[in-house]
């Protein structure tokens, strides 16, 4: 970010104590407390629209991080060499721990409650600044899948293959008709429905629920990075959340079931959603996230990292598949 940003906060009115940097933004103290500034890529009309939906969370009794007008009443700011910023709400909080199974049970309960607040957002979004619809999973696997194909291919063809490709080569059809198979199913299941109702109905995702954009203050859960909210279904979250703290915990089946149980008891989990997460789960995502990053890398170098990320991925399936089983 560019000194000339911090230009932008003369056009708020707040008593500036201090700057400083944070994680790639600019955040400053005041005597009304912290505050973070963004750069912004989008409208003022645009983010007035997530202002009236910041209030309405606030109003939940949620805790996010919510934008600031400046002293013309306006939301985007534009500083001296043209680039637009917001200046957001900050905490003195600790970021979520991805390993402290507390906080992930407070998180799960906490999406469930942001998901029962969220079921029908017409009033908040208008028309004229709806939001887009989330991702359809099955057009997503669909398209994974695709990939995976066209990988096997390409690694097929290459000459001296090294030990990371020879492995890739060895199972990538293993993965495959896995990822063939959880396309059937979610596309046999009430996947499509749920997913038609939650774009009907209006029905708002986070759409980036991780322990990235989640801070404790005082044991209170604090949501941070709201701008990728869309309309999807609440189990697509729910799947996000749950898989990327799975992978990080080595599948632990009882934490599992404590994000599950703990996420139930504030919003109830459907049988068919069950189903669909079941579905979703199933499918190997992370298989596909590391051949990806594979494929559209620097083949030049050799990458330990990708080979690292491969023989874990390999060694938590069984877990992995036991969790799906349970389910």
């Amino acid at each position: 970010m560019n000194e000339k940003a911090l230009s932008v906060l003369e056009q708020y009115d707040l008593k500036i104590e201090i700057t400083y940097r944070s994680k790639g933004n600019y955040g400053c103290e005041t005597e009304n407390g912290r505050y973070i500034l963004q750069e912004y890529n989008n409208s003022n009309e645009k983010m007035a629209t997530m202002s009236a939906f910041y209030n309405y969370l606030e109003a939940k009794g949620f805790t996010v991080d919510s934008v600031v007008a400046n002293k013309e009443g306006e939301y985007v700011t534009i500083s001296e060499d043209g680039y637009p910023y917001i200046l957001k709400k900050w905490f003195v909080a600790e970021d979520c721990s991805n390993n402290n199974a507390e906080q992930l049970l407070m998180a799960a309960k906490n999406l469930a409650g942001f998901h029962n607040a969220t079921e029908n957002m017409s009033d908040i979004f208008t028309e004229e600044n709806r939001l887009h619809a989330g991702k359809n999973m099955a057009v997503i696997f669909e398209k994974h899948n695709s990939e995976i194909l066209r990988i096997k291919n390409y690694i097929k063809k290459r000459k001296n293959k090294n030990f990371f490709e020879m492995s890739l080569h060895n199972i990538i059809d293993q993965y495959h008709a896995q990822g063939m198979e959880a396309k059937e199913l979610l596309d046999n299941s009430f996947y499509e429905e749920i997913y038609r109702d939650a774009i009907n109905d209006e029905t708002v995702n986070h759409g980036a629920y991780n322990y990235h954009n989640i801070l404790f203050m005082n044991r209170k859960v604090i949501m941070v990075n709201l701008l990728k909210v869309n309309y999807a279904p609440a189990i697509q979250d729910l799947y996000d959340f749950l898989r990327k703290v799975m992978e990080k915990n080595n599948w632990n089946i009882k934490l599992g079931e404590g994000i599950l149980a703990g996420y139930d008891k504030v919003r109830p989990i459907s049988v068919r959603e069950y189903e669909v997460l079941k579905y979703l789960i199933s499918y190997p995502e992370k298989f596909w996230k590391i051949i990806n990053y594979y494929y559209n890398s620097n083949k030049a170098w050799y990458s330990e990292k990708n080979e690292e990320k491969l023989k874990q991925f390999i060694n938590q399936e069984k877990l992995r598949w036991k969790f799906i089983n349970n389910l």
